[in-house]
């Protein structure tokens, strides 16, 4: 199928740019042009207070000369009118999200018929002087924008232009960082050709923003401020979305096997899927990581993990249970078990997350349950090293140990967990923790979907790659993010955000070369540092060098993570709940999520076919097999894999 063009305004004719830019110019120039022929006749000077008194001039001139007033009046209705008219119809052909563009739009026409009347009811009308100073300067900006942005669009652009032969289908499996910072550099670079096919698969139809999960779990941020669905995000792009899970890639045939869930039988109520396979010339590969247990006992049946948005929903609605519970509970050992919160890992993740469960508790629960002694709750993070934050500069872990202790956070390091029950978790020392919360934030590691692919693994499980992304002996297989192993400076880099995204924008850098039969490039990490919120208006940062905590760090940190998140609608509801979180209390109500699945797939066990375990030969002679042993699970958990696709 041929792909949609959203890029059209380079496909226009000669004729129909020339008139278009034109017009626009025109109009541009019949509205500049009068605010400057008013400025002098007035003899007003230009300053940026007296761009605001523009209305009061007017009515001196309308006063003085009513002629040249009512004359460039004409003349200014009618460059809002050439304007506002040709960019609506060339916007419609600009690579713009929907939203954007009613946006664009709906603010030119309301700026405009309120700038219109200020200048008829200047007479009638004292609030029009200052009405007027204020939208013409906003009409100003808006008017350069909606003329110029066509005019770049239809003169100045880098698009690919074909090679005359079979269509270039680029497959991206994984819609995480790398994988969405590939698709959309990659479109940015080469625009529309329909001989140019670019495809994200992904098991989820949305992006989701790991770093924010906590604040989900501890409420502070609404669950869908964290995700943006794939097809809004590439409606102003050349790239088609395909949501399906990725089971395995045959690199011989350079195909793509996966399998979409359909429907539920009827009868049985299981899943129906239909098999899919992507053919591919360039294929992209950054399915992500996975939660590590360690092949700790009890981990997967009974905690919980905080990578999934139905995992941070799991996680707030098993605290606010306990709280409940606690509540009408008599027996006081129970009671603190079910106020004992552990987080296993005092990575970013864990240490943000213990941070937000004790704000969540001192600042909202407690209140909400005076039932309760404050001193039977605590929460605890186990982490197996002699720090927290691994690998952080020990200023930065100094501030944010200091902040945690402030917090009650009681801090077990040099100590790894060795067993988790429903009810308890048991450390290396013999030491045991009565909980009925344990969250394991302890590591990552590769996505299962790569032992499926043939590709050569490092030791650490990761696929090895060259310093241009590519796989080695593989020039059509990039594979980036938490799945690959590059070494820099001599060390693998971390499985971070930063890295990802790089390496996506990167990769998209190399693909066009490979496209255009150019040499790709080595990549080029560059650490912006680490930054870590330890509770409330609190963070430590290193970035460039400067490290520093508190609330000017936490101000920081805030305003970075607000400019990573994806979607604007989805920045400012985020401004709109930490706002409102500082003056109105969050919301305790439980979630119902019983017969949701905020994974993204109907399948429990994520892990491709291809790479799963044989099934058990039937036992001979007829006997029956061994049933499993029946494990008690204190919850139904969220999914706990990353996607695989």
């Amino acid at each position: 199928m041929v792909p949609a063009d959203r890029h059209r305004l380079t496909n226009l004719s000669l004729g129909r740019k020339l008139l278009a830019s034109a017009a626009l110019l025109l109009g541009l120039g019949l509205f500049f042009g009068g605010w400057i022929v008013s400025v002098e006749l007035t003899r007003w000077d230009t300053s940026a207070t007296a761009l605001f008194q523009w209305g009061e001039r007017l009515e001196i001139l309308r006063l003085r000369r009513p002629q040249i007033f009512w004359t460039l009046f004409l003349g200014h209705a009618a460059s809002l009118a050439l304007v506002g008219v040709v960019s609506g119809v060339l916007l419609r052909r600009v690579a713009l999200a929907r939203g954007a563009r009613k946006a664009l739009i709906g603010g030119l026409v309301i700026l405009g018929v309120l700038d219109l009347a200020c200048w008829v009811l200047l007479r009638h009308w004292g609030t029009a002087h200052t009405l007027l100073g204020g939208a013409i300067v906003l009409e100003a900006a808006l008017l350069l924008y909606v003329a110029l942005h066509p005019l770049r669009d239809m003169w100045i652009f880098r698009r690919w232009k074909g090679t005359g032969g079979p269509p270039i289908r680029v497959a991206i499996v994984g819609g995480g960082f790398a994988g969405l910072y590939t698709a959309l550099h990659l479109d940015r670079r080469l625009g529309y050709h329909r001989d140019l096919q670019i495809s994200v698969i992904d098991r989820r139809n949305y992006f989701l923003f790991p770093p924010l999960l906590p604040s989900v779990a501890a409420g502070s941020i609404e669950t869908r401020q964290v995700t943006y669905p794939f097809r809004r995000i590439f409606e102003a792009a050349n790239v088609a979305f395909k949501k399906e899970n990725v089971d395995r890639i045959d690199l011989d045939t350079k195909t793509i096997r996966a399998r979409v869930d359909v429907d539920d039988d009827p009868v049985t109520g299981e899943a129906q899927v239909i098999w899919c396979e992507t053919q591919y010339d360039i294929l992209v590969l950054a399915p992500g990581s996975d939660t590590n247990t360690f092949n700790t006992p009890g981990v997967k049946e009974h905690a919980f993990f905080m990578r999934e948005l139905g995992d941070a929903i799991a996680v707030r609605n098993h605290i606010i249970d306990n709280f409940e519970r606690a509540a009408r509970e008599t027996d006081g050992d129970r009671r603190r078990e079910q106020l004992t919160f552990v987080v296993v890992g005092a990575g970013p993740t864990g240490v943000e997350l213990a941070a937000e469960v004790r704000d969540l508790i001192d600042h909202i629960l407690m209140s909400r349950y005076p039932e309760l002694d404050p001193a039977e709750v605590t929460v605890y993070i186990i982490q197996a090293g002699e720090q927290i934050l691994p690998g952080w500069h020990k200023t930065v872990v100094g501030s944010a140990s200091d902040r945690l202790r402030k917090l009650k956070v009681e801090l077990r390091l040099g100590r790894r967990v060795v067993n988790v029950t429903p009810f308890a978790v048991t450390l290396d020392d013999g030491t045991k923790i009565a909980t009925r919360t344990c969250v394991w934030c302890a590591g990552v590691k590769p996505s299962p979907l790569l032992s499926a692919c043939n590709l050569p693994l490092h030791r650490s499980g990761r696929v090895e790659i060259g310093d241009d992304l590519r796989v080695k002996g593989r020039d059509d297989v990039f594979v980036l993010g938490d799945a690959a192993f590059l070494l820099h400076d001599g060390a693998p880099l971390p499985p971070l955000g930063q890295v990802a995204f790089q390496q996506g924008q990167h990769a998209a850098k190399n693909i066009d070369l490979l496209i255009r039969k150019q040499p790709t490039r080595p990549f080029k990490y560059f650490n912006f540092g680490a930054l870590v919120s330890v509770g409330d208006k609190f963070a430590a940062i290193d970035l460039f060098g400067v490290r520093m905590s508190g609330f000017i760090a936490w101000w920081v940190w805030r305003t970075l993570y607000l400019a990573k998140l994806v979607g604007f609608g989805n920045k400012v509801r985020v401004v709109l709940d930490w706002t409102l979180d500082l003056i109105v209390e969050r919301s305790i109500s439980q979630i119902a999520a019983d017969r949701q699945d905020f994974s993204g797939n109907k399948f429990a066990d994520n892990t491709p076919l291809a790479a799963r375990p044989r099934p058990q030969e039937p036992a001979p002679d007829g006997m029956s097999a061994p049933a499993p042993q029946d494990v008690p699970k204190q919850h139904a958990p969220a999914p706990q894999h990353a996607p695989t696709a």
